[in-house]
């Protein structure tokens, strides 16, 4: 995996809980009557979701990952559909019929 990827991954959980409490902090406010403050809640809601989605599957990824680097690289001949490894053969013309 590439690191920049890994980096992203360490930090997403984090900021996903960090703008989730203040959208949840500023929906709860009643500083004024403007729809951004009406949205604070449910976005909120949608980032801590997310959250707790990555939390859920840190684990599970982790061992993926694992598993996926101690899996030998694949052969290109074994992998190759089987119509190309087999020579190719001229189309038979049946007998009879005109060509």
């Amino acid at each position: 995996m590439r690191p920049n990827r890994k980096k992203h991954m360490k930090y997403l959980p984090k900021i996903f809980l960090t703008v989730a409490i203040v959208t949840f902090a500023i929906g709860a406010s009643e500083l004024g009557d403007n729809i951004f403050f009406y949205m604070g809640r449910p976005v909120g809601a949608i980032f801590f979701v997310l959250f707790m989605i990555f939390q859920f599957l840190q684990k599970e990824t982790a061992l993926y990952n694992e598993q996926h680097e101690m899996q030998p690289a694949p052969v290109k001949a074994a992998t190759a559909r089987p119509s190309a490894l087999q020579p190719r053969r001229p189309k038979q013309i049946a007998a009879g019929l005109p060509a």
